[in-house]
């Protein structure tokens, strides 16, 4: 409970109140209810006030600075790379480096590698990973609802498995970066785009943030529809892998974009919709980056449809999809 005085009526309201500071804030009970001690807690700070209501039994606090070593789950530090930030910026670090500068500078005077059989292998291990994720996240959808209310995190199995199943998610980002070290071997130099580059980052550093600060079942939805179109995603490249004589066949490639924009249109109602309806959602900070990191990715897919196959219907697309792109500030 937050106190703010500043009429005189609250000021004569507080008299029946016992109060308790609590690190920035102060902490309320009404003596009505024969309270003889109270327990606040705000963030790293715990105060207590005894039975005579004047006097602090306790007030301890640590370290308030933000331990970016910590998780809010103890488990996920168990995990490999979620201990500390330092490995995940160290990966990404030596992915952009060489995409944009060691690998273009080194393929130069090289003619590009076909990697058929390589391909092969990576985009079929691709789609059984998404496949997985996409059973994983179905049984937890049909655990939660569609856009459930219930605190799932509060429960050690519901929990347990949520967490799971989101850094078998972030794993997946990881590994996803060999797309653009494959489009560097073989000189798809036009595949790397500044699209590219944002998506694939961000997804690593953005869902590791998440899982380790503020996991949440909120994001369950995303890692569900984003798996099921990676399972169609990869198993185009995998086809199309095998060369000219295959890839003619392949006229699907400009539905696969509009599944992409779907999915990104779908992630940011049905996320705005749990935010808003959820017993515990997350921080407001952490829903509005989200909703607009995802709008942000749609603007730019919108841009690469509109370059690629239709201006008309891409912007007809971007007109009735921007709107519900940011949670709203609330009065």
């Amino acid at each position: 409970m937050r106190w703010t005085i500043d009429s005189k009526e609250q000021v004569e309201k507080l008299s029946e109140v016992i109060l308790v500071p609590c690190g920035l804030d102060v902490c309320g009970s009404p003596i009505s209810k024969g309270v003889t001690c109270i327990v606040c807690i705000f963030g790293e700070t715990t105060a207590a006030i005894g039975y005579n209501m004047n006097s602090v039994l306790g007030l301890t606090s640590k370290n308030p600075s933000w331990d970016l070593n910590k998780s809010k789950f103890e488990e996920i530090d168990d995990l490999p790379f979620m201990a500390s930030l330092g490995p995940v910026l160290t990966i990404l670090a030596v992915y952009l480096v060489f995409v944009m500068k060691i690998g273009p500078v080194f393929m130069r005077k090289r003619q590009g590698y076909k990697l058929t059989y390589t391909l092969l292998i990576y985009n079929a291990v691709q789609v059984a990973i998404s496949v997985y994720l996409v059973y994983r996240f179905f049984m937890d959808l049909l655990m939660m609802g569609l856009v459930p209310r219930h605190c799932y995190m509060d429960e050690g199995p519901s929990r347990s498995r949520i967490l799971f199943s989101t850094y078998l998610y972030w794993t997946a980002k990881l590994t996803e970066l060999l797309d653009t070290v494959f489009f560097v071997l073989r000189k798809k130099d036009k595949q790397i785009t500044f699209l590219h580059l944002y998506h694939h980052t961000v997804m690593v550093i953005g869902t590791w943030a998440l899982l380790k600060y503020w996991p949440s079942h909120t994001l369950v939805f995303i890692g569900f529809l984003n798996s099921l179109v990676h399972v169609f995603m990869y198993t185009y490249y995998g086809l199309a892998a095998l060369g000219p004589n295959v890839a003619k066949y392949l006229t699907w490639k400009k539905h696969m974009t509009k599944f992409q924009l779907v999915q990104f249109v779908s992630i940011i109602v049905q996320y705005v919709m749990t935010v808003r309806v959820s017993e515990c959602p997350p921080a407001k900070g952490v829903a509005i980056f989200v909703s607009c990191n995802t709008g942000v990715i749609l603007i730019l897919f919108l841009n690469f449809y509109r370059q690629s196959y239709n201006k008309k219907k891409a912007v007809k697309l971007l007109s009735e999809a921007i709107p519900a792109m940011c949670i709203p500030k609330e009065d």
